[in-house]
C-alpha cells in the first residue's frame, strides 16, 4: 500500500489508527483480502485519504 509508506507508517501504526487489525492491513497489501466498504473507510480516513482514492 504506498499510501501506508508515503505516509511513514508501518503496518502495525496504521492499524492502531485506523482501527482495524495488522493482519487486515498484511491480508489487503498481499492482496489477499479485499478490504470491506467499513474498513477501506476507516483505513483512508487514517490515512487522511476518502475510499475514493484507493479505486482503480
Amino acid at each position: 500500500m504506498n499510501s501506508r509508506k508515503n505516509a511513514n507508517l508501518s503496518q502495525r501504526a496504521l492499524a492502531l489508527k485506523a482501527g482495524v487489525s495488522q493482519a487486515l492491513i498484511a491480508e489487503i497489501e498481499r492482496g489477499k483480502h479485499p478490504p470491506s466498504a467499513a474498513s477501506l473507510a476507516k483505513i483512508a480516513a487514517a490515512l487522511g485519504l476518502a475510499p475514493s482514492d484507493f479505486e482503480t
